[in-house]
């Protein structure tokens, strides 16, 4: 049973902040919440100086999660407060369903995600907890006057003159036919923002770009990242069959050449499915193909998933511990560190080793 005890032990065990390993347990198990739905996110200011020192040491208190509804999760949600057991961690802000929108904002309005061909129409990965969202994305953005009449609302509605202020535009999104349909929508979307100033970063996350035609096809994007949505290493019978047609080797010759072409590289993997030693079997030459740091997730359960879908070690804190513990072990003689404003379910949240992670982390 996780409480605060096993976590301050964890947390000196493993030379981890104690508000890391906290937060890690967090979205592994998600909340108690008396509700009709099947996740919730929401903002949470930390509220307890006295277990929360090295935040309140940084004024770092600002956080933001989405996680799963669990009636046998040790946290739990009454009015605006969650608690760890008994222990109150921090106040709620705006907790509400975590349903699937057609575009969310990350680092305070600095960075868009867009889901451009409704996310929730997208089945079959065993682990995806998209199908059990509300879905508010049923308005796909088909093509530049889609774009062009969104970022015109979106500018309106923040009383915006241009989109100068974004560093980032990313693109989260499978259910193309094809890879080129892809790749005219990006070009497509670099067209409409370049009209009004933007001079970030496009990212796109996903498995469709297959091709080292379809990828120098978009050298026009650059500043562009890509990140190739694997998920697993060896479990890949988990996958829908479109996604688990693109192998990890040929994923490894597409960011060799996305690399060659300038582009960020990285792939995105979910800690919870495999072994350790399958991770670790993987991990190192995997390195070589990338220059950012992969978007790993931890693993979330909703009560319509199957239990089966889990590793048996994920059943204990120490294994997602160790898993980040192998990650920075094998990263740390780069530059490659995750982002805290990008992943709302990662391993890091205040510090990578013995470096500190800054960064806005709430939408």
């Amino acid at each position: 049973m996780t409480d605060i005890d096993t976590v301050a032990r964890l947390a000196r065990r493993y030379d981890m902040p104690f508000e890391d390993v906290l937060f890690i347990a967090l979205n592994a198990n998600g909340v108690n919440l008396e509700c009709s739905y099947n996740r919730m996110r929401t903002a949470l200011r930390l509220t307890n100086a006295e277990l929360f020192g090295y935040a309140s040491e940084r004024n770092e208190l600002d956080y933001y999660f989405a996680v799963p509804i669990n009636n046998n999760s040790p946290f739990r949600v009454m009015g605006n407060q969650l608690s760890l057991q008994e222990i109150i961690i921090g106040r709620t802000i705006g907790l509400t369903e975590d349903i699937c929108d057609s575009h969310y904002p990350r680092r305070n309005g600095t960075s868009i995600n867009l889901n451009p061909n409704t996310r929730t129409s997208c089945h079959g990965c065993k682990f995806c907890y998209t199908a059990y969202q509300v879905p508010c994305d049923r308005k796909k953005l088909k093509d530049a006057d889609d774009l062009e009449a969104f970022f015109n609302g979106w500018m309106q509605e923040h009383c915006l003159s241009d989109l100068s202020n974004l560093i980032q535009v990313s693109v989260v999104t499978g259910c193309y036919q094809n890879g080129m349909e892809i790749c005219t929508f990006l070009l497509a979307l670099k067209s409409v923002l370049s009209r009004h100033k933007f001079k970030g970063s496009i990212f796109y996350l996903g498995s469709q770009i297959s091709t080292e035609k379809e990828l120098s096809c978009l050298t026009t994007l650059r500043p562009f990242s890509i990140c190739y949505s694997l998920e697993t290493f060896e479990r890949r019978e988990l996958l829908r069959d479109k996604k688990r047609s693109l192998t990890i080797q040929r994923a490894c010759e597409l960011m060799d050449c996305a690399k060659g072409l300038r582009y960020e590289t990285s792939f995105s993997y979910i800690v919870g499915i495999e072994s350790l030693d399958v991770i670790e079997k993987y991990l190192g030459h995997m390195k070589e193909h990338v220059n950012k740091f992969p978007i790993v997730n931890t693993l979330q359960l909703h009560k319509y998933h199957e239990v089966t879908i889990a590793d048996p070690a994920a059943s204990n804190l120490d294994y997602y511990l160790k898993t980040r513990k192998l990650f920075e072990r094998i990263f740390s003689d780069t530059k490659m560190r995750p982002l805290v404003w990008e992943n709302y379910r990662s391993l890091w949240f205040l510090k990578f080793g013995n470096e500190p992670l800054y960064g806005i982390r709430t939408p």
